[in-house]
């Protein structure tokens, strides 16, 4: 399962790490440091699940991206600020949060992913 984590890459990939719903599965982490880092992964393909963790109009914008350029991939975004949440249904996200990131809000995101 390859996994894009753009931005609290490092809290994240442990949370995912950790989940017992990921406990048997093979998992290759993408990290990009940089928006063009995050785009050309994009645009590689094959990835399975997008995390998206920047702030602000950047954090929006991830999450578009991800969208148009992988749209079969499961979206997760974690935005600062709620009102972005309708433009996370029209971008089909499968789980949208402006709570912080913790280990059980990746694993509720998780959870929709895998369905």
């Amino acid at each position: 399962m390859n996994i894009i984590i753009f931005g609290k890459k490092y809290d994240i990939m442990h949370a995912i790490q950790m989940s017992e719903l990921m406990r048997f599965r093979l998992m290759k982490f993408i990290l990009p440091e940089s928006t063009d880092d995050y785009i050309a992964a994009l645009q590689k393909g094959g990835a399975d699940m997008i995390f998206v963790a920047e702030r602000g109009a950047k954090g929006m914008e991830a999450a578009i991206a991800a969208h148009d350029v992988c749209p079969k991939a499961a979206l997760v975004w974690f935005a600062d600020d709620e009102a972005f949440g309708a433009q996370s249904y029209r971008i089909n996200c499968r789980y949208f949060t402006a709570k912080t990131v913790t280990a059980a809000v990746v694993d509720k995101a998780l959870s929709r992913c895998l369905k």
